[in-house]
């Protein structure tokens, strides 16, 4: 009796494997022709169906080696490409109540200061494109705004860190300071927030060596000045893909609007550039 029930399970737990198999192939037709149907990582996905439909690695069981098996993630209808898709349900899932009866104010604060400490550094880029700008550099006293350039950017590097620091308050992200602080190390948007790090170190730089340029070469000072253009290309791209805000369609035309505008002012300070230095070289050689 116990022999016959065994094998009444067991050919129902294979009908359910069965079942489940049939569901995630709905609508998909491989033709194996007379090859042997091999599972080579023996993640439950055939190879020709890993290499034909998942696009996942035939020779991984993991191809976004995020510690699930990329036939669980398939049957559990989580992307096997995207090493967040199950962490970020996992993290859902454990923090679903806090989220719901908690106000988020570590989100708030992080979007808040986010959008303070970028509006700031827009104004430095500004303020110190101006001065080197036909017409701008009328407009714009060149010793006030040198002045202002450099204590608005102590200010932004400040919202940076009250951002970043916001980050670890959030119960959704789950962040901890190595995330943070430290590029690439994040399972959740890894590379945006990798450069919105790097983006940090790089201010940090940049206000420091502007507080110590008694002490440096002008050479060398307006060398590692061009790490600015460096700088504001990654702040660009960290806050487009990250921006909470940016989903809304005016502030992501205002933004996009923006810095249209600037990239056209640092365009035509360095053709302005070129142009000196140009004629600075024929007058040398007349």
């Amino acid at each position: 009796m116990k022999k016959i029930s065994v094998k009444i399970l067991l050919i129902s737990g294979l009908f359910f494997i069965f079942s489940i198999a049939n569901a995630v192939y709905d609508d998909i037709k491989l033709d194996y022709k007379d090859a042997v149907i091999v599972d080579g990582d023996l993640d439950g996905l055939t190879d020709q169906g890993e290499k034909e439909i998942f696009k996942t690695d035939p020779l991984a069981p993991d191809s976004d080696m995020d510690g699930f098996y990329d036939g669980v993630e398939i049957l559990s209808n989580t992307n096997a490409l995207d090493n967040t898709s199950p962490v970020a349900t996992k993290t859902i899932v454990n923090f679903n109540d806090i989220i719901q009866n908690e106000i988020p104010w570590g989100w708030y604060v992080t979007r808040a200061t986010g959008l303070v400490a970028f509006l700031l550094l827009y104004l430095v880029m500004f303020l110190g494109l101006s001065i080197k700008t036909p017409l701008l550099n009328k407009l714009i006293k060149p010793i006030n705004s040198l002045n202002v350039h450099t204590w608005l950017s102590v200010q932004a590097l400040f919202f940076v860190f009250i951002h970043m620091g916001a980050l670890l308050f959030d119960k959704y992200l789950n962040f901890n300071i190595y995330d943070v602080t430290i590029p690439f190390i994040s399972k959740l948007y890894t590379n945006e927030v990798a450069l919105g790090i790097i983006g940090m170190y790089l201010m940090v730089l940049l206000v420091v060596n502007s507080y110590f340029r008694k002490f440096t070469s002008y050479k060398l000072w307006r060398f590692s000045h061009y790490l600015n253009i460096v700088l504001y290309g990654v702040v660009i791209v960290h806050g487009f893909f990250l921006g909470t805000d940016l989903k809304n369609e005016i502030v992501r035309n205002v933004f996009i609007g923006m810095n249209l505008f600037l990239m056209i002012i640092i365009v035509v300070n360095m053709v302005t550039k070129i142009i000196n230095y140009f004629k600075l070289k024929n007058n040398s050689n007349i």
